[in-house]
């Protein structure tokens, strides 16, 4: 096993409730006859198997799945950067070496099958947090954050802000450039049109061959 596995963990952050979509957990939306965390989950296994969810709501499907869930550590909603606070917090509490969090939002199922790999590749001895790209589009939720920076993000949510790259970019901040032709890899699902879309997507992408589901996380 390459060594940088031992010291990364991926969170999928489930979030709140989505209003434009009946009020439901958007993890749990079908796409033809298959929930997005399901989804998510066939192409993240096989990459990985350090997971963890973040989570406001309890919910007894999301416990089914018997990975941790984390609640935000902060008192209110103050948003994704929340998640990746309680996530840091979490993996210096439970488990201290590993000091990279990689970040996945619960409504975007087809992220590549060699998203771990390519971190991988891009983290060096200078790394604090590399974003995602897409058709040079950034995705500040779909990164990796070296666990040290925690108490600065600690320090940023005290002074109210919620803005992950206004805090992003006061560190050493690199970006990771995916490429997809037929699709955004990093599509995400906010609307009735949007799950139509990933249907279409998903029926597409599918006729490919996806790895086997790896074992429960081992977290």
């Amino acid at each position: 096993m390459h060594k940088l596995y031992s010291e990364i963990a991926v969170v999928i952050m489930i979030g709140g409730k989505s209003s434009r979509l009946g009020g439901g957990i958007k993890s749990l939306i079908k796409i033809n006859n298959k929930k997005i965390f399901d989804i998510i989950l066939e192409r993240i296994q096989p990459q990985i198997d350090k997971i963890i969810v973040n989570s406001n709501i309890e919910d007894t499907e999301i416990s089914k799945y018997k990975f941790p869930i984390i609640k935000d550590v902060k008192q209110g909603y103050l948003g994704p950067l929340a998640g990746i606070h309680a996530g840091m917090q979490w993996l210096n509490k439970n488990k201290p070496k590993v000091d990279w969090l990689l970040t996945l939002p619960g409504d975007t199922p087809f992220i590549p099958l060699n998203l771990v790999s390519c971190f991988e590749e891009k983290i060096n001895q200078d790394s604090k947090i590399i974003l995602a790209k897409s058709n040079d589009k950034i995705h500040p939720i779909i990164g990796a954050w070296h666990t040290s920076l925690l108490t600065s993000l600690n320090e940023h949510l005290e002074s109210g802000t919620r803005k992950i790259l206004e805090w992003a970019e006061n560190h050493p901040l690199e970006f990771l450039e995916f490429n997809e032709k037929s699709y955004d890899p990093f599509f995400n699902i906010n609307t009735q049109i949007d799950i139509n879309k990933a249907e279409d997507i998903e029926k597409k992408i599918y006729l490919k061959k996806i790895p086997k589901k790896i074992e429960k996380s081992k977290v």
